[in-house]
């Protein structure tokens, strides 16, 4: 296990040792025998084979057999330790661990150097930065996001998160750039409506003058963002005066001439058909019959079309996606 300490066995030591240099018969080199002393030992043999036998017959003794190959037999230090229950304890192992450093990968592990780079998604840090207000990050990363008006999983874009926390800077940023202006999350709010809940007249005027929908709706209330403006909180005044006056003066400022926000396919032939950024004449905004459709006339041709269609500007095209 890594990280544990752990010692190499040492094998054990052969003490047998070569049994020729016991020997008590004093031979010499030549065979022949010399002066006998008791009390003196003789020198050790040469490491050659010693004779056989000498001339007067004297022999080696030969060791046993089990002496050469269990020195157990010979120390009894080496033998096996029993506890007191006569469990004979395993004897150290003499196999090479390898060492810590050396240790092999286990397989499907990654065999080069980790990376320390984590590489975040732009569109992630693209929303987060818009919430959080920093500007120098939002200018660098939409540069790397393939759509800046793309949502998450809720529908919220980085313009709804830069309109609710009130950074009028970035929200001024995103729409020079040209996100899409009427984006609608999960329940039909756009940033519009989050600029209304929010008592924010300066922002909705950003908005609308940036081809924002004033009669786009929720669609869980079918509320208009003018109907989202909060009556007991700062602003409400400045805020619902301004959204229902814009509601009012569409079609009928500017020589009634509104602006298609996004493009429609006629489906009966009292409709008009038309594509996004046509500028459209609206020729009546009431009628006996029709409160969500305005009768309007672009070019030569006259007919119905859906109010929560038309801005009182057009949207802003997208910016040309090259590194400013």
């Amino acid at each position: 296990m890594e990280g544990t300490p752990f010692s190499q066995p040492s094998p054990s030591q052969d003490f047998t040792g070569t049994l020729a240099d016991l020997d008590n018969g004093n031979t010499n080199a030549n065979g022949n025998l010399g002066e006998a002393s008791p009390a003196q030992p003789t020198a050790p043999l040469p490491a050659e084979p010693a004779p056989a036998s000498d001339a007067n017959d004297n022999q080696l003794p030969s060791p046993e057999p089990e002496a050469l190959t269990s020195p157990q037999t010979t120390h009894q230090t080496a033998e096996p330790a029993e506890d007191d229950n006569n469990n004979v304890a395993a004897a150290p192992s003499t196999e090479q661990v390898p060492s810590p450093g050396a240790e092999a990968p286990s397989p499907g592990e990654e065999q080069g150097p980790p990376s320390l780079r984590v590489r975040f998604n732009p569109l992630a840090l693209l929303l987060d930065a818009s919430l959080e207000g920093e500007f120098d990050l939002v200018q660098r990363v939409i540069y790397e996001v393939e759509d800046p008006s793309k949502p998450n999983d809720e529908g919220i874009t980085p313009l709804h998160n830069a309109v609710c926390a009130g950074h009028h800077h970035i929200v001024r940023f995103l729409l020079d750039f040209g996100v899409n202006v009427n984006a609608a999350d999960s329940d039909g709010w756009t940033p519009l409506h989050c600029a209304a809940s929010c008592n924010s007249v300066h922002l909705c005027k950003q908005l609308v003058e940036s081809g924002a929908a004033i009669f786009a709706s929720t669609i869980s209330d079918i509320e208009t963002a003018a109907d989202k403006c909060e009556e007991m909180e700062e602003g409400y005044i400045q805020c619902s005066q301004f959204l229902y006056g814009v509601q009012e003066k569409l079609g009928v400022m500017n020589k009634g001439v509104v602006y298609a926000l996004w493009g429609y396919e006629a489906q009966n032939s009292d409709e008009l058909s038309f594509h996004e950024g046509d500028a459209i004449t609206i020729l009546r905004r009431k009628d006996e019959s029709e409160t969500d459709w305005w009768w309007a006339r672009l070019g030569d041709r006259e007919g119905y079309v859906p109010k929560n269609l038309l801005g009182l500007y057009p949207r802003i095209k997208p910016r040309q996606r090259t590194l400013a």
